[in-house]
């Protein structure tokens, strides 16, 4: 996350089920303070976060009020995780927020001293970006010079254990059977060396975890989780990674660079060459980093600090059975922002901000199911020896789960309860950019794909724009909010039955396909005090609706797939012919060209004149 960026109201989304689901309060107990301890200054937060005569090791994260969600989330993760934390509040609002919490050892950074105006934007050409990125670089060298092993995190990282046993190589842990111990798949005492260790964006945490280093160099090294020790290499690194952020010397290769994530890149390799540092296969760090070899530069693995990709898509903990440190909010999808990070953490269950008043209320729940299209082409491609993990079964899925959300939101609204979204499957992964072949690859992110981890539960942005429900001050949940212990208790939820009209009877609990919003609601009127009513699908459901005029303006805004595109190998009509109609290729620009953007039509309006209009053919 952009410790700049705006952040908006929102709600949740489909999503990979949940690691862990709680509900926080703004405060934890867990870790109390004295309020008095906090006077503003650094070293009083250290002080407040790191108890004890001697410098060790803290992590240091920085943000401002306009990100006051994600700071709580990140408080509440971090002090659940055990781990030692200080937040650098970047402007007076947060830090009075923050300070005012029991769980959240804060100080005042210089931009907030100085009431530097933000101007929001996440953009590393932005002139507020880079004063950001040269005011945190400073804090970071100011902690290394108290002597504090640092570990840096932006703010959308959630905390899930506290790295601090595998980092500093101590306790239980670091001996002999332990789980960093001598021998274990992620020893701690090779990283040691390293006197600056950093996270990765590459794409295969399996490759990573049998390469170390030596994948990782072939990568973008992301700063958002970045560890220095205090030893004199250490020291001297941060000096120079802060001067050639915010002062680089005129002619020098870092200043036409906008971020510290692309100097500290720059700085760690040869000038023009690729990767420009390297390592033996397996090895915890790298050779001839920064000048040939000034600094010792450890790669932290990909598998215990996860980025987006690796955790929301692919659940590459689980593939490979390791307990993740951290989940970093990377390629996330929509705008890229606060609005789309949250959403992300909300329907994996990592986002504890939300108060209690959130999972109050009644909500109509649309359950998972695959649409029958889907299904035959998936026997289809069965019965032909072939992958069904391609672009035209994933096409066709995504229109079944458009005209079912239709029908579900239209009965939500006429029912008065908030919606809560499936976890629904996508067969094709969704690229940051369409500049690339995904179809060579499987149907996933090129560089990712040895995890052959499709199909695989859909994060909302890939069905949805989380940005565009919370434009339009839509509320729902995303499925995750069904693990909540209150509504997992006998009664809480209730399965709607649906039958075809033809031989369908009157009953509780129970209606005809092709009904009316206003028969809905009379038909479920016994079970208005029920928390949950839960439809087993959606397809076919209503004919009509009341609002119909305002519903078709509000669906035409929301049911729509977001921008999705990709290179293609060769002509794209050779290509996908084995999955798309030719039609279907032509209208997505790939005829005889190298690139295709999906187009998924809205659903169906409902008829302003009263006529049955279905969201699927009977």
């Amino acid at each position: 996350l952009t410790n700049l960026a705006e952040a908006a109201p929102g709600g949740g989304g489909a999503a990979a089920p949940p690691l862990a689901t709680a509900t926080a309060s703004a405060a934890s107990p867990e870790r109390p303070a004295a309020r008095g301890a906090l006077d503003g200054s650094l070293e009083a937060a250290l002080r407040v976060a790191v108890p004890g005569e001697a410098p060790g090791f803290v992590m240091a994260s920085f943000a401002n009020s306009a990100l006051n969600d994600h700071l709580v989330n990140f408080v509440l993760c971090a002090v659940r995780a055990r781990a030692p934390f200080v937040i650098g509040a970047v402007d007076q609002a947060a830090f009075t927020m923050l300070s005012a919490r029991r769980d959240a050892p804060t100080y005042v950074t210089p931009m907030a001293k100085e009431g530097a105006s933000l101007d929001g934007s996440n953009q590393h050409s932005s002139g507020s970006w880079k004063r950001f990125a040269g005011m945190r670089t400073g804090e970071v060298l100011r902690m290394v010079r108290l002597g504090y092993s640092v570990l840096h995190t932006d703010i959308d990282v959630v905390w899930l254990r506290s790295p601090e046993p595998y980092l500093m190589c101590s306790g239980e842990a670091s001996r002999p059977g332990g789980e960093h111990g001598p021998g274990s798949r992620f020893e701690c005492g090779p990283l040691l060396s390293a006197d600056v260790a950093v996270s990765s964006d590459n794409m295969s945490p399996g490759r990573d975890t049998e390469g170390r280093a030596s994948y990782s160099a072939g990568g973008t090294f992301n700063t958002g989780i970045l560890f220095l020790r205090p030893t004199v290499k250490g020291r001297a690194f941060a000096e120079e990674w802060h001067a050639n952020v915010v002062s680089p010397p005129p002619g020098s290769r870092y200043v036409s660079l906008t971020s510290d994530q692309q100097v500290f890149n720059h700085m760690m390799r040869k000038p023009r060459q690729w990767p420009g540092v390297d390592a033996p296969h397996g090895s915890a760090v790298m050779r001839e980093a920064w000048d040939g070899g000034r600094v010792t530069l450890g790669s932290l693995p990909l598998a215990l600090f996860l980025n987006g990709h690796g955790y929301f898509v692919q659940r590459a903990d689980l593939r490979l059975k390791v307990s993740p440190f951290a989940v970093h909010a990377t390629y996330s999808l929509d705008n890229h922002d606060g609005v789309a990070k949250r959403q992300r953490f909300r329907e994996a269950g990592l986002w504890l901000a939300d108060g209690e008043e959130y999972f109050r209320g009644r909500f109509l729940a649309l359950n998972a199911s695959v649409p029958p299209a889907v299904a035959a082409a998936l026997g289809a491609a069965r019965s032909a020896g072939q992958s069904p993990n391609h672009i035209g079964v994933h096409a066709a899925a995504l229109r079944g789960y458009l005209a079912e959300l239709r029908d579900a939101l239209a009965l939500a609204r006429a029912l008065r309860r908030t919606l809560v979204l499936p976890r629904w499957t996508c067969w094709c992964d969704r690229m940051w950019s369409g500049s690339d072949d995904i179809f060579h690859f499987g149907c996933m992110y090129p560089g990712s794909q040895d995890g052959k981890f499709v199909p695989f539960a859909c994060p909302m942005d890939h069905v949805l724009s989380p940005a565009a429900w919370a434009k339009a001050e839509v509320d729902y949940r995303d499925a995750a909010i069904l693990d909540q212990p209150q509504l997992r208790a006998s009664g809480a939820v209730v399965d709607v039955g649906l039958e075809p009209r033809p031989g369908w009877t009157r009953k509780a609990g129970s209606l005809p396909l092709g009904t009316s919003a206003a028969e809905a609601r009379e038909l479920l009127k016994p079970l208005a005090a029920t928390p949950v009513l839960r439809l087993p699908h959606a397809r076919g459901l209503l004919c009509s609706i009341d609002d119909d005029a305002a519903f078709n303006s509000l669906a035409d805004r929301l049911l729509r797939i977001p921008t999705w595109c990709a290179k293609c190998f060769q002509p794209c009509s050779k290509e996908l012919a084995g999955w798309l109609p030719a039609e279907e290729i032509r209208r997505g620009g790939g005829w005889d060209k190298m690139s295709y953007c999906m187009k998924v039509d809205v659903p169906p309006k409902f008829d302003a004149g009263g006529a049955c209009s279905l969201n699927v053919q009977p």
